[in-house]
């Protein structure tokens, strides 16, 4: 006799369950998504104890009929796909069948709909049909779950506590609203309101309602298109950003799902805007034909295949990059009176409507007769210097307020781009080495540095390999003089460290490393010459206000501020 046999329904809906439902939060999401492809119009998720004792979700949608009801237990019964070719063209957010039965396998779950004429009520527990009554509810459905993991121990002790679970119920429910802005979503835990949308589409009000009023303030729209997507979202100023990247939404004909490729090409977009290892506040929409995505690639459905993703990627970081460049980065002090320390947001007003900014002169940048006349690129208002604080900060005033600056991040940011600008001059001039310069180093290290010779010969650097040292012969003009040395150092340093992987990358790293490791220092007094000086330096800069490692440079304290922490204004 065989020893191979087919597994009962019930331990098979159970395995599925384990690939579909992990954490209470997955049990939402399916019902939640059902709800949705019914063309449900208000979605109510009741939780008693975050979920643990019971799960409630009440939709207004279509409904099913009594024979429905039955047959939505069934394993691959399913509504949203009738031939192999709707897996190509998937426009409903459930298609696999799975969600129902895998739920009822580990719950007790009833299901109550009706399709506008009489309600029906059928009950399963623990994948097993218990009874089918008359049920009371309008149009629409209502599923409940109650001893949720109860018949798989072993999965609910995996459960973290109850506010951890709640939180990641909460996060879902967001995430619907963004992706669902016409549909009215309520959620309560015990009786307590915990998130309400009004549904009237409008998502600047979602995302404000979710991160507080000063985000929405300090958010702006994009769009952009090519051939085969559509893309529009918010996203905030780079001053509003968060320590992991939750915050940012992506959804793809109205389903959320994570990208770890298109978070990159955002985060791209605000390059030396925000520190590494921050996140803005994103919401980007994608819209697409599924003929030119796959949905089908996890249970879960919150991973998709792109055609053309390349192309896709581009058009993400252009569109973003090109209206973050342009927003003006000062950080200015909370207006909360009840935080008593200082934390950094983008000032409320309008720059547009400045008149210190409508004000400030524009020049040209000229190449005549050797002379070379500075561009006064960016946007900084006239500042009176006052002093130095805590021998880090050059302390400015004028009529609007007092202004910090970071002495170390503004000359990181000069002297940055001045090396970027050299570095990708072709047939830049090259000085010769009095004496060749040689620098001593093991077989290994040699042999990566090796790996990256035309790149460092395309930056002006003539060099030849030995057994165990390097001889430098030839540096480009603009390595100060007597640093020859220490410059190669930091060349050498960053290519064991970083391996970079393309010439941009190259070429931005060292700039970074450079300008970190030789610029005007913390903790060093200077002139007010010296500190006059670097403002009209910074003014030049195509990003002043933020260091090449995205840190601020430049913080505004309003006048009318300082006046109502002496109590002169009220």
């Amino acid at each position: 006799m065989g020893i191979i046999k087919k597994l009962d329904p019930i331990i098979a809906n159970k395995i599925a369950a384990g690939e579909v439902i992990e954490k209470l939060a997955n049990v939402v999401k399916e019902l939640v998504e059902n709800a949705i492809d019914a063309n449900a119009k208000h979605i109510d998720v009741e939780l008693l104890d975050s979920g643990l004792k019971m799960i409630r979700v009440i939709d207004d949608g279509d409904g099913m009929e009594e024979d429905d009801i039955l047959q939505a237990f069934e394993r691959h019964a399913t509504s949203k796909i009738i031939s192999v070719n709707d897996l190509f063209r998937i426009t409903s957010l459930g298609f696999r069948g799975e969600a129902i039965p895998s739920i009822a396998s580990i719950s007790k779950m009833s299901i109550t709909s009706n399709q506008n004429t009489q309600a029906e009520c059928v009950v399963f527990d623990n994948g097993k049909f218990v009874k089918k009554t008359d049920g009371h509810l309008n149009q629409g459905t209502k599923v409940e779950v109650e001893k949720i993991f109860y018949y798989t121990p072993a999965r609910f002790k995996y459960l973290k506590s109850e506010h951890y679970e709640l939180a990641m119920i909460q996060n879902l429910i967001h995430q619907f609203a963004l992706s669902y802005p016409s549909i009215s979503f309520k959620l309560t835990n015990n009786q307590k309101h915990l998130f309400v949308s009004s549904g009237d589409g409008n998502v600047l009000n979602l995302l404000a309602q979710m991160y507080g009023a000063n985000v929405g303030r300090a958010l702006f729209t994009f769009k952009g298109e090519s051939r085969d997507y559509k893309i529009h979202g918010l996203t905030s100023k780079p001053v509003i950003n968060r320590s992991n990247k939750n915050y940012i939404h992506i959804i793809v004909n109205h389903r959320v799902i994570q990208d770890t490729e298109i978070v990159r090409a955002i985060l791209e977009s605000y390059d030396q805007m925000i520190p590494k290892q921050r996140y803005p506040i994103t919401a980007l929409y994608i819209d697409v034909d599924p003929l030119l995505i796959d949905v089908n690639v996890h249970p879960r459905k919150q991973e998709i295949k792109f055609s053309e993703k390349k192309l896709l990627l581009e058009l993400i970081k252009n569109t973003i990059e090109k209206e973050v460049k342009d927003k003006p980065i000062y950080q200015t002090v909370e207006k909360n009176e009840k935080q008593t320390s200082m934390s950094f947001h983008e000032e409320e007003k309008t720059y547009e409507d400045d008149e210190e900014i409508k004000n400030e002169t524009n020049y040209k940048e000229t190449k005549e007769d050797n002379k070379v006349e500075k561009t006064k690129k960016t946007i900084i208002p006239d500042l009176f210097y006052i002093g130095q604080y805590s021998g880090t900060y050059l302390i400015y005033q004028n009529d609007h307020g007092l202004f910090l600056v970071d002495q170390h991040a503004a000359a990181e940011r000069i002297r940055y781009e001045r090396y970027i600008q050299e570095m990708q001059v072709h047939n830049q001039a090259y000085k010769n080495t009095l004496v060749p310069l040689q620098m001593d180093y093991s077989s290994d290290v040699l042999q990566i540095v090796k790996n990256y010779q035309k790149d460092i010969e395309d930056i002006g650097i003539n060099l030849e390999f030995h057994d165990n040292y390097i001889l430098v012969k030839e540096v480009p003009y603009w390595f100060p003089e007597g640093y020859d040395d220490v410059y190669m150092e930091a060349i050498v340093d960053s290519f064991l460290e970083e391996r970079p992987t393309s010439k941009k990358q190259l070429v931005d790293d060292l700039a970074i490393l450079l300008a970190c490791k030789h610029s005007l220092k913390a903790n060093h007094y200077i002139t007010e010459k010296e500190a006059n000086h670097l403002i009209e330096d910074l003014r030049t800069c195509e990003r002043p206000y933020t260091c090449p490692h995205g840190r601020p440079i430049i913080v505004k304290i309003e006048h009318q501020r300082i006046e109502h922490w002496f109590n002169r204004v009220i």
